[in-house]
């Protein structure tokens, strides 16, 4: 056996791994999973290995074949190579944001599969009818593979630095009740952000057939904003800015997990503050904080400033999406690919439950824990709908994969319902403010070309962005809502909760007196 054929079985292994998911100097894949990852990374380590053996064993083996069926099938092996090389680059070349990047790879799968085996009939062709030219080509793709090799030199070490150094971090692990001997404020504030509401959809044109009562009874009690200009496009930098009252523009993590940011027009990567984010000012001005979320790891970038947290981790690493979890095994990992391509062949795959309906049960469930926890006085509580994609059969009321972002609509309009239920349930209701915002609106621009994109989402949508999103306050005790329709920056919300917290703003008429004085 040449060590050529041993390197370029090495470098199909690193081509294949989907590794750089893991060590991308953005690290967005592990701020969003939660720690460790070392079971994940010694699975994927041994498929690597058990990739490398397979390819040079199957290499060396077309070696002893007839020259004609050698040069079909050495084209077919570039041709893969060639394929997954150009995917690679594209996905990483395509936007200098990584968060760009996988909405946008995410759901073109199929145009990557279809391309996958145009390229493969192509280059049988051409094995076929030009063998000579074919030839060289080949020798030049396979020469770059073996040279790909010498990657392994550092990414194994990088991947088992990884593995080693993320360990359980218990002061952000799960919710934990506060012992505090007393609350500093009389008042509570749960604030509930809906991810992807749009205010459009929900509160000024809902499609025909979308019905919203909870968020309808809502705004004929709260102040409303119809005309807010969003903060950003994305959640990972939404949420931030509206914590800190600045708008970040682009976000990255440490392997540790933690937040740095770029603020709009600078230059320069700032570590994030929790002593400067409204949960610090809430700690200071005698407040208990919790917070239950999702996709953001908050019991990390905020476990100095909150009394009690929870948050859902992103299955953001490749193996997750077949089944692997950092609870079993580094080998159980490993049997999970050859697992999951094995029941594809035979066509006895199981459907796994839906990962956006595990996440919404599971949010929900910690959700409601905090309502109920009164000792915590201000609350965030950020849930995964009305966000893509669909888990709801609103005909039916009831949870399923399949649905349309109207079906979302109406799940997370009953689940207003069911949480102002809790908050009316608590000895706190009557001295409860609720706030119920979005972090952005139905982004058009990332779904419309997904293929679950439905006909009944383009007629509702008309193929346009609208970017408002939503922002409803109720004070305690209010029976009349208003509309605030002057063109208002986002980032407001971040300034008219620090006043809530300072005891400035109580009600509607002291939130008028403080927008008159912003000049808004």
């Amino acid at each position: 056996m040449k060590i050529r054929t041993l390197l370029e079985g090495i470098g199909a292994a690193l081509l294949f791994s989907s590794c750089q998911t893991i060590i991308s100097p953005y690290n967005t894949a592990l701020y969003h999973h939660g720690l460790p990852v070392t079971n994940l990374i010694g699975g994927l380590l041994l498929d690597m290995l058990g990739v490398a053996i397979l390819v040079t064993g199957v290499l060396v083996a077309v070696q002893h074949l007839p020259a004609a069926i050698q040069g079909i099938l050495n084209s077919l092996f570039a041709g893969l190579m060639l394929w997954r090389i150009v995917d690679l680059a594209i996905q990483m070349l395509a936007s200098p944001e990584p968060i760009i990047q996988h909405y946008v790879f995410f759901y073109k799968a199929h145009v990557r599969e279809q391309s996958c085996i145009v390229m493969l009939l192509l280059s049988g062709i051409l094995a076929y009818s030009v063998p000579r030219i074919t030839q060289t080509t080949v020798r030049a793709i396979r020469l770059v593979i073996a040279s790909l090799a010498f990657s392994a030199l550092w990414i194994i070490p990088q991947l088992l630095h990884i593995a080693m150094l993320r360990q359980p971090d218990e002061s952000a692990a799960s919710i934990h009740l506060p012992t505090l001997a007393h609350i500093g404020s009389s008042q509570r504030i749960i604030w509930i952000l809906f991810d992807e509401l749009s205010y459009d959809q929900t509160l000024d044109h809902p499609a025909p057939g979308v019905k919203l009562p909870n968020l309808d009874r809502l705004r004929t009690v709260s102040v409303s904003f119809s005309r807010l200009k969003p903060a950003g496009f994305f959640t990972e930098a939404i949420i931030p800015s509206l914590f800190l009252g600045r708008r970040i523009d682009r976000v990255r993590s440490s392997v540790h997990g933690d937040l740095w940011y770029k603020e709009e027009s600078k230059d320069q990567w700032r570590a994030f503050e929790q002593n400067a984010t409204l949960f610090a000012l809430a700690q200071r001005s005698g407040w208990s904080s919790g917070v239950s979320g999702t996709y953001n790891p908050y019991c990390h970038i905020l476990a100095s400033v909150l009394s009690a947290c929870s948050w859902e981790p992103s299955l953001s690493l490749p193996m997750e999406q077949f089944g692997a979890a950092e609870q079993k095994s580094a080998l159980a990992n490993a049997a999970v690919l050859p697992n999951a391509l094995l029941a594809k062949l035979t066509n006895s795959s199981a459907e796994p439950e839906d990962a956006h309906i595990v996440e919404y049960r599971n949010v929900m469930v910690r959700t409601q824990a905090l309502i109920e926890n009164e000792q915590v006085s201000f609350v965030f509580l950020h849930l995964p709908v009305p966000h893509p994609p669909g888990i709801y059969d609103r005909e039916r009321h009831m949870l399923r994969s399949g649905g349309t972002y109207l079906d979302n609509l109406v799940l997370a309009d009953e689940t207003l319902g069911a949480l102002l239920n809790e908050i009316g349930a608590t000895s706190s209701a009557s001295r409860t403010t609720v706030i119920v915002s979005s972090d952005h609106s139905w982004r058009i621009p990332i779904w419309r070309p997904a293929p679950g994109w439905s006909a009944e989402e383009e007629r509702a949508s008309g193929g346009r962005f609208d970017d408002r999103p939503v922002l409803l306050i109720h004070f305690p005790g209010q029976n009349l809502g208003s509309d605030v329709n002057s063109v208002l920056p986002e980032l407001l919300e971040h300034d008219i909760i620090a006043e809530m917290l300072c005891g400035k703003i109580n009600n509607s008429k002291e939130l008028a007196a403080f927008l008159n004085l912003q000049g808004r």
